[in-house]
Formats: C-alpha cells, structure tokens, sequence
C-alpha cells in the first residue's frame, strides 16, 4: 500500500514541518514498529525509504529515527514523547506513515497493538 498524503492536512506535509518533540515521537515510534515483531523485513525497510521520500528525503527520516535513539533511552520514554503531540496533523503524519510502514508486508499483531495504542492515545485515525 503506498503511502498517501491527506489533502485536508496542509500545515504538516513533511518532517520539517513537525516540531522536535514531534519529530522525536515520529523516530521513535518508528523505531518501536520495526522492532515489534523481531524483524525488519526488505520490504519494510523500502517502504521505510518511499515514507521518507514523501515526508521530505529518506535520509531526513533516517536521521530523525538516529537522533531518537540518541534521546529516547526505552519505549516509555517513546511512548512519553508521543502522549506530547498535541496538533492533529502532527498526530495524522505520524500515524499514516506508520501505518505505511507496517503494511510493508502483512501487518503483525504486535504492530497492530501499537497502532492501535496510537488511536487511543490520539483518537481513531488521528483524525483533525
């Protein structure tokens, strides 16, 4: 499934556009997906790299995905950084590319959890 751009969301098209403690939510839940099921698959990884793309450069996500690691030390210090996003664009960006992500190949229950973990935390879809 490629991943699309939401026409309504027009101030947060791409990484640039998000916060730094956004960005760090993005990184870092990215981070927490390719793990979850204990691999990170060729096809993830391509479409890790199409997200990227269309967020601004897949070297710019690489780093925003590098620099959580250096300031997120765990999942809750992750998932503290993710109840932080407070704009629903923000919350849209970084729940659609996710969801791209995961649907590289078939989506794993544990990654389901962990999108579904976002609906909770920001609203079904992460709707505006």
């Amino acid at each position: 499934m490629r991943y699309r751009r939401r026409v309504y969301r027009d101030t947060v098209r791409s990484i640039d556009d998000l916060h730094a403690h956004e960005q760090l939510a993005l990184g870092g839940l990215l981070r927490v997906l390719i793990r979850l099921d204990g691999r990170f698959t060729p096809a993830e990884e391509a479409q890790l790299a199409r997200v990227g793309e269309e967020l601004g450069g897949a070297d710019d996500l690489r780093a925003v995905v590098a620099r959580s690691a250096e300031v997120l030390a765990d999942d809750a210090a992750i998932r503290d950084v993710a109840r932080q996003v407070e704009r629903p664009e923000a919350r849209l960006l970084i729940r659609e590319a996710l969801e791209a992500v995961a649907r590289a190949d078939t989506i794993h229950p544990a990654e389901q959890s962990l999108l579904d973990w976002c609906d909770e935390l920001w609203g079904p879809r992460a709707a505006p």
